[in-house]
C-alpha cells in the first residue's frame, strides 16, 4: 500500500539524495586560499564567483542521478513487494557506494591540492538515506511476511 510507513522511509531517502545534486557537497580550501568544491557533476576552482572545472567525477555523477530515481521507483512499485524490495537494497547499497565515492575524492582531491576541508552537512545525506532504505527494506519484507501467512491461513 502507498500509504504505508516504508513510502515516508523512501520518499525522504529519495529526498535526500536529490538534496545532493543541489550545490556543493564539500568545500576545499587551499594552502595558498583558493576554494574548490565538490559539486555532483565535479571539483571546481571557485575564482571570483565563477566555477572552473579542475576535475570530473563521472561515476559519482552517474550514482547521484541514478539512486534518487530507484527510491522513487521503489515507492510506486508496491503492488510487487518482491522487485520493491530489490530495488531499494540496490539504491540502498549504491547510496552506500556514493558515500565511499564521495570520500575517496575528497581525500585524494585534498591531498593533490593540500587543501583544508570545510564539512557540510551533505556529507551525512548519503549515510541517512541507506539508514532509511535499510528501515523502508524492513518494513517492506515485513508486509510481505504478513501477506504469506495469510496466504498460509486460507
Amino acid at each position: 500500500m502507498i500509504q504505508r510507513i516504508q513510502t515516508i522511509y523512501l520518499a525522504i531517502a529519495a529526498a535526500l539524495s536529490g538534496f545532493l545534486l543541489r550545490g556543493s557537497i564539500i568545500t576545499l580550501v587551499g594552502s595558498s586560499g583558493e576554494t574548490y568544491v565538490l559539486n555532483w557533476n565535479g571539483i571546481f576552482l571557485i575564482d571570483n564567483g565563477v566555477l572552473i572545472p579542475n576535475e570530473k567525477t563521472l561515476p559519482l555523477t552517474i550514482l547521484l542521478i541514478i539512486v534518487p530515481l530507484l527510491f522513487f521507483l521503489a515507492i510506486f512499485l508496491y503492488k510487487r513487494r518482491k522487485l520493491q524490495i530489490r530495488v531499494t537494497v540496490l539504491s540502498t547499497l549504491l547510496l552506500l557506494g556514493v558515500f565511499i565515492l564521495m570520500l575517496y575524492y575528497i581525500y585524494y582531491s585534498g591531498k593533490s591540492l593540500e587543501a583544508e576541508l570545510i564539512f557540510n552537512i551533505k556529507l551525512v545525506f548519503p549515510l541517512a538515506g541507506a539508514i532509511l532504505g535499510y528501515l523502508a527494506f524492513r518494513a517492506i519484507l515485513k508486509d510481505e511476511l504478513l501477506v504469506k501467512s495469510y496466504d498460509r491461513i486460507r
